[in-house]
């Protein structure tokens, strides 16, 4: 029980005085007080988009969201602590905020952590039940069907549930219950720890994200580790020693190594290498056995040409290593979040008997980056995504394309010049976007470069997940009828424009807030809507509850006065044969009547599909048991260091990840994009449609010597740009 006692003093340090005065104990970060929070407050409410007043409603809307951040699962509070706060200061917070006083944030808290310490004891009593595994039940795993629970017994019955199906997974990946039980109480162990660690930085950052996002789903706060990560996804750059890492209950691992990192050159630290202390230079050792992974990275990361020493623990065969290792940081390029380019040779089958090849360009471009310090500071040649890709079409028009395709897929975003930059490389000059301000105002943001960088052909490939500066861009090419969009039947729908501002030079972080609305050229929004493909092609994903749509408190969608813009010369006549035509290879295509059965059968279980069995399947009857990542509680939410996506274990390098080239096989969407390109060619060409092949999929090969060898493989690398 010591370690709740620690919990009650702990959380009694924070409530104390109706002020969050606890500092972080990082140097050089703040905790926020109840007037600062206010003053945080009031700066969404002048600079957002619609809001302009913290009234009842949004009283109502943050104190659900605080409540949602606190007990996502609805583990701990009852129903009856909810309605009680939702009484008591449902429409107050607005009152109490304008009065600086954090009265009912600390009520909040201080009930949380009452019911937290209440439920450890019936968590581990489950922990250490013995479950019977061939029972027929099942578990609802989707928080939003969760109401609160009405009574402890219910509340009970829900942590039953939760951990037998926590245990059945532990047990399927470990091999046994004993093993699953340890795993378990360990993972508690770090929640109770990290609840303890708290500080006043993140409760703020708590409140105030629970108030951001009450006034739309992309206003945020971001801490001043937060603001630190978002400048390392927006530039691609950090300083460091490369290396992403994840936590296994309490233990820092290495994931993944980057290429032209030190961690990766210097040869000394591998994959599921453990770090177990960490120091600076000559300095003290501190151990990091069962710290957040956070915490980790800020002692890892650090001023390019300075020594950081890592202690570690390796397995070797049959002997487990300790050894320290010293590493220089230095500035490294996210090579997995630029643009990259490729080629694929098309062959259509004339009636002639004569086959024509044509060679289409394809990159993929995952965000709309920039370094905005490089560009603030004006530094020469600041990396960007326009500038990237820029420089890739002058490498394929090297190879003599005859179309290109820009594969937006997955592409969440980012700049918004970036995203007028790009449309610009593809027409002569004109508007891109239009946007509205807080307040009313409208500018026209415009291509004002008269160069066209490319002016053939043009795809655009995108599916659900394609948002905000990619549909800027997709819509542009849209409206004038420059290049056709092919994928899922629309892209995620986020219309809205984020303005960060740093608070104190980002010793406070920074606020992230909603402060436009941006238009097509044609007036009509993203909004909700997105940008709707001219081509659809069946995708699970397209099933999904994925899209601004389906977020709480999204905007609206609207429409505004058209602008005065150029079209080409695409339109129904053409669209409708290409559209007729991709409608007949998606019938007969083995791999999309697989995705077509995958979405019946998707639909067709729409009632249970969030039921999960708590039944043990017999070995021989499990394909691929359900496998739990093996994280702590903190390590789900914080980003790994650099704050880079986290995988599965790998051995695979940054240079094999960066260069890897889609294979036509397993990527169904791009072969069939391929295709309907390859038809608009046919088109341009005044042909008649013809049947298209590919040639690395048709598996001929000739014999060299004793040697069978791939010809079209080996052209395919000569075609491939270089990276």
């Amino acid at each position: 029980m010591r370690i709740f006692r620690h919990l009650r003093l702990q959380w009694k340090g924070i409530l104390v005085g109706g002020t969050l005065a606890l500092l972080v104990a990082i140097s050089g970060s703040y905790a926020l007080n109840c007037r600062q929070i206010n003053d945080f407050v009031g700066g969404y409410l002048r600079m957002h988009y619609e809001a302009d007043v913290f009234d009842d409603e949004l009283s109502q809307r943050t104190l659900d969201n605080f409540i949602k951040a606190l007990d996502p699962g609805k583990l701990y509070f009852q129903e009856a602590d909810v309605e009680d706060l939702r009484d008591t200061y449902g429409t107050r917070l607005d009152d109490l905020s304008r009065a600086s006083s954090c009265s009912a944030l600390n009520v909040v808290l201080g009930l949380y952590g009452k019911r937290f310490i209440q439920q450890q004891p019936t968590l581990r009593r489950w922990i250490d039940f013995e479950h019977d595994f061939s029972v027929d039940e099942s578990i609802e795993i989707d928080r939003k069907k969760r109401e609160f629970a009405p009574d402890e017994a219910s509340l009970d019955e829900r942590w039953r549930l939760r951990i037998k199906y926590q245990l059945l997974n532990l047990k399927k990946t470990l091999g046994s219950i004993d093993e699953a039980r340890e795993k378990l109480h360990k993972r508690h162990d770090l929640s109770e720890k990290y609840l303890s660690e708290l500080d006043g930085m993140e409760i703020a950052s708590l409140f105030l994200n629970a108030f951001s996002t009450s006034l739309d789903p992309h206003s945020t706060y971001y801490s001043p580790d937060d603001l630190e990560d978002f400048q390392i996804a927006t530039s691609l750059s950090l300083e460091g020693i490369g290396a992403v890492l994840r936590s296994e209950y309490g233990i820092t691992k290495v994931q993944r190594l980057m290429a032209g990192g030190p961690a990766k050159t210097s040869r000394l630290l591998k994959v599921n290498d453990q770090i177990i202390a960490v120091s600076q230079a000559e300095g003290e050792s501190v151990d990091v056995v069962d710290m957040k992974l956070r915490d980790v990275v800020k002692h890892i990361r650090g001023k390019r040409g300075t020594e950081v020493r890592l202690t570690i623990v390796r397995e070797e065969k049959d002997k487990t290593v300790r050894k320290e290792i010293s590493l220089i940081r230095d500035k490294i390029e996210i090579k997995d979040g630029a643009a990259k380019a490729y080629t694929y040779p098309v062959r259509v089958h004339e009636e002639s008997g004569h086959p024509q090849n044509y060679l289409v360009g394809v990159i993929r471009l995952p965000s709309f980056y920039i370094d905005f310090s490089g560009r603030k500071n004006g530094e020469e040649g600041y990396k960007s995504s326009s500038a990237d890709v820029r420089r890739l079409i002058g490498e394929l028009k090297d190879q003599n394309i005859d179309s290109l395709i820009m594969d937006l897929r997955f592409n969440s975003g980012g700049s918004l010049d970036e995203a007028v930059d790009m449309a610009g490389l593809f027409i002569d000059r004109g508007p891109v976007v239009q946007v509205e301000n807080t307040g009313g105002g409208k500018r026209v943001l415009a291509d004002t470069d008269s160069t066209t960088y490319y002016e053939g052909p043009l795809m655009v490939l995108i599916n659900r997940h394609s948002a905000s500066s990619s549909e800027i861009f997709a819509g542009a090419i849209q409206d004038y009828g420059r290049g056709i969009i092919v994928g899922d039947s629309h892209t995620f729908g986020k219309g809205t424009v984020q303005n960060v501002r740093e608070v104190r030079n980002g010793e406070l972080g920074a606020i992230k807030v909603t402060i436009s609305q941006f238009f097509r050229p044609s007036g009509s929004s993203t909004q909700l809507r997105g940008v709707k493909s001219d081509i659809v092609l069946p995708d699970i994903v397209d099933e999904y509850k994925v899209g601004e749509k389906f977020y709480d408190f999204a905007l609206p969608w609207k429409k505004i006065e058209e602008a005065s813009f150029p079209r080409f010369g695409l339109n129904e006549i053409i669209l409708e044969p290409l559209r007729n035509e991709s409608e007949r290879r998606v019938a007969e295509d083995e791999d999309f009547q697989k995705i077509l059965e995958e979405i019946d059968e998707f639909r067709a279980k729409e009632a249970s599909r969030t039921l999960v069995s708590l039944k043990e399947e017999k070995k021989e009857e499990v394909e691929e048991p359900g496998v739990e990542k093996a994280e702590s509680s903190d390590a789900s939410a914080l980003a790994a260091e650099e704050n880079l996506s986290r995988e599965n274990d790998s051995d695979k390098s940054e240079e094999e990840d960066a260069d890897s080239r889609p294979f036509l096989e397993k990527d169904t969407h791009l072969r069939e994009v391929l295709a309907v390109t390859a038809d608009y060619l046919q088109m341009l060409n005044n042909k008649a449609l013809a049947a298209v092949s590919y040639p690395e999929l048709e598996g001929y090969s000739v014999t060299l010597g004793e040697k069978e060898e791939n010809s079209v493989a080996e052209k395919e690398t000569e075609l491939q740009i270089p990276q």
